[in-house]
């Protein structure tokens, strides 16, 4: 079976889009980050930005759980709700997090 190396995975999987703003969560308890959340998917629509990069912190070995989960859960509820478009995983080496596409209420 041929080797698919990084690049040629990421080409099969697409970019991930590009957002107009950052909500940073990074070094935040996950209570607070979810509410930090809240407050950006529940806001009414408003002339600005309408896609996000929310940015959470790397695993650290022996770290126990990220953020990653219990926000991936957060975004598919708020998904299922229509509260947000849509929302996709990045991975950075920095870190990592979710690009959200706003709907707005």
């Amino acid at each position: 079976m041929p080797h698919l190396d990084p690049k040629q995975a990421r080409n099969l999987l697409g970019r991930a889009p590009e957002a107009e703003a950052e909500l940073d969560v990074r070094g935040l308890p996950l209570q607070s980050a979810l509410e930090r959340i809240g407050e950006l998917v529940d806001k009414p629509v408003l002339p600005g930005p309408r896609s996000y990069a929310i940015l959470i912190d790397p695993p650290v070995p022996g770290g126990g759980e990220t953020l990653f989960k219990p926000i991936g859960r957060y975004l598919l509820d708020a998904l299922r709700s229509g509260r947000i478009g849509r929302f996709v995983p990045l991975s950075d080496p920095a870190g990592g997090g979710f690009f959200v596409d706003v709907v707005g209420n």
